[in-house]
């Protein structure tokens, strides 16, 4: 089988986000389901993409097999963390929200920073935002998807961080209303810190 622009687009996708499910597919493509449904189906056939059904009610999921992932700049990954499922849906959608709204920047998932190493690990446990946004003028600006509390000792330390990362303009927070409540107080000083309450941005 010739893979296609559009096939090889698909398995860059998918392995960026690490895996990723039908409607996100849907929304990458621009196209309808059934198309997508149809546009998988090949690549499951032919052993680029592994389809699994992880959980009951909830929509298919699609990560690549080694020969898959020959045609990206990634490796395949080993496994799917049921304890960061929820996080990773959320944060693809909110990717894909942001490539629409911003198609002048480039999109760099927290798979590509860890990988290439091109962005520096920050605070004590060498945290890694979930993305960048890479625009034309050479900003960047880090992404980060807040569904729970976190230790406020931890917040703090990786806001008070991105201050020295000097190629790093702003920080943006997408966060559940817990979460906002929990940031609005440490990033009201903070100019470079930005905060979106995760179901207005996704409305």
């Amino acid at each position: 089988m010739k893979l296609t622009d559009r096939d090889i687009e698909i398995l860059r996708f998918i392995n960026d986000c690490g895996y990723c499910v039908t409607p996100h597919l849907t929304n990458f493509l621009s196209v309808k389901r059934a198309r997508t449904y149809q546009l998988m189906r090949r690549l499951v056939q032919r052993k680029f993409v592994i389809k699994e059904h992880l959980l009951q009610g909830h929509p298919a999921l699609y990560y690549l097999t080694s020969k898959g992932a020959n045609f990206t700049d990634l490796p395949p990954i080993e496994y799917v963390s049921l304890g960061t499922y929820r996080h990773q849906i959320i944060m693809i959608n909110v990717a894909l929200k942001l490539m629409r709204v911003h198609p002048e920047a480039i999109w760099i998932s927290e798979r590509h920073l860890k990988h290439d190493k091109c962005y520096d690990g920050i605070g004590k446990r060498g945290h890694v935002a979930d993305g960048l946004l890479l625009f034309p003028d050479n900003r960047q600006i880090a992404i980060e998807v807040e569904l729970s509390v976190k230790g406020r000792q931890r917040i703090e330390g990786i806001i008070k961080s991105y201050a020295s990362q000097f190629d790093i303009k702003e920080v943006w927070y997408f966060c559940s209303q817990s979460a906002y409540n929990a940031l609005s107080g440490l990033a009201a000083k903070k100019t470079y810190i930005k905060l979106f309450p995760i179901k207005e941005f996704l409305a």
